[in-house]
């Protein structure tokens, strides 16, 4: 799985963000890549003003939909403040289509600019409409939550001092490696470690109990690497490898500037994230994203094939209209020959398989690619500024490294 980088990588028409509430974008939020989907209304309103960009970001997985394709789907009413633009599917120019699209259940209030770099965009045409193929996905959520959170312990799990460390002793639950934690021990937690995860195999977290939970990341090991530095070689394999599902927690914070590593899965919780993600989110209630330079990246979580990537959305098929007849003459007969059905344009077939994982899928087509620049102008706004992060994640990384090893001793010393 790719680490962070500028340029497309991989097709994914599946959710990257799903709130089953509200969504709403101030203080310095900077982007949400992939697709958006939000039930109820969404605002993008930056305390400073400035560029939220949805679809392609600036820095992120290159994990995204096709050029063109819907990047924000809202069932309610889009509003957009004054002094704040929403770019989705910046820079996408390749064609044979452009852009991102946005659809609108109710309203657009354009108080600011709402940019789709030559993609489509609707309003007003019903929440059923707007989120379609998801406008059910709220329920997919919430069984694939009871399911995995049904699931018995793979390993053992240990709390301690806002250390949280994930052991694997057992066999994988067919691909996955499963971890239980109640709510109220996960709570406060800053640093993460997993250990001795087989290879291949997905993780995930049972978060059990209701007790509202917040978080501030400061670092997470994976099998002996720091994961969730930008330069870190397993950045990509952590985020897509873990899940975290917060089966019954109602309320759910992520704070600090750090990275989550890993998908979220909580069907009856708000979110309010200022930390940046780095894999699924799919949130029942609210979710607020705010601090500075939020960012949540769209890295797959293999464990299940409704969350893996899926080049394109299903759509249901069309039936062939009926060849009309005449009264005391045969039917005319089918430019078809008999025993063959008329294939249907690719873009409609419907896959007889779950989707690949983004590890497995084919790169993203050169239509789906940037058009080639000498310079940062075909980047998200937020581009210019990796650098910037990976100089100060190399600075943070060297302490926390440190603070990893210091702490590690201190266990194994106890």
């Amino acid at each position: 799985m790719p680490g962070i980088g500028h340029n497309p990588k991989f097709t994914d028409g599946n959710v990257a963000l799903f709130a089953g509430g509200n969504y709403t974008v101030d203080g310095g939020s900077a982007e949400a890549e992939g697709l958006l989907v939000v039930k109820g209304d969404a605002t993008f309103a930056k305390d400073s003003g400035g560029t939220f960009n949805v679809g392609r970001v600036g820095a992120g997985s290159g994990i995204l939909p096709e050029s063109g394709d819907v990047m924000l789907a809202v069932g309610g009413d889009l509003s957009i403040a004054k002094g704040t633009t929403v770019d989705v599917g910046h820079g996408l120019t390749a064609g044979p289509r452009y852009g991102g699209s946005v659809h609108v259940g109710k309203e657009i209030d354009e108080k600011g600019a709402l940019e789709t770099n030559g993609g489509e965009r609707k309003s007003g045409v019903g929440a059923k409409e707007a989120l379609s193929p998801y406008d059910t996905f709220d329920r997919t959520v919430s069984d694939e939550s009871s399911s995995l959170g049904s699931l018995k312990p793979t390993g053992t799990t240990v709390s301690e001092g806002g250390t949280v460390t994930f052991k694997s002793t057992g066999a994988s639950k067919g691909n996955l490696q499963v971890f239980e934690i109640s709510a109220a021990e996960l709570d406060g937690a800053s640093t993460f470690f997993f250990e001795g995860i087989p290879d291949g195999a997905s993780v995930v977290v049972n978060v059990t109990g209701s007790h509202t939970v917040s978080i501030s990341p400061m670092s997470v090991g994976f099998n002996g690497d720091r994961a969730d530095t930008y330069d870190s070689p397993v950045f990509g394999e952590a985020a897509s490898r873990i899940l975290y599902n917060f089966e019954g927690s109602t309320s759910l914070t992520l704070g600090g500037g750090g990275n989550f590593m890993g998908s979220l899965l909580a069907p009856k919780a708000s979110a309010d994230l200022t930390a940046s993600t780095n894999g699924r989110v799919y949130i029942g209630g609210d979710v607020k994203t705010h601090g500075s330079g939020n960012e949540t990246h769209n890295y797959p979580w293999a464990g299940s094939p409704a969350f893996k990537c899926k080049p394109k959305p299903s759509q249901p098929e069309k039936p062939a209209p009926p060849v009309p007849t005449t009264p005391g003459k045969s039917a005319s007969p089918s430019p078809t020959p008999p025993g063959e059905s008329t294939p249907l344009p690719t873009e409609s077939t419907k896959p007889s398989q779950p989707a690949p994982a983004a590890s497995e899928s084919t790169p993203a087509p050169a239509e789906s690619s940037p058009a080639p620049s000498n310079d940062e102008g075909s980047l998200a706004t937020t581009g210019a500024q990796v650098t910037m992060y990976a100089a100060a994640a190399a600075v943070l990384g060297g302490l926390g490294f440190g603070l990893l090893a210091f702490t590690r001793r201190r266990r194994r010393r106890a």
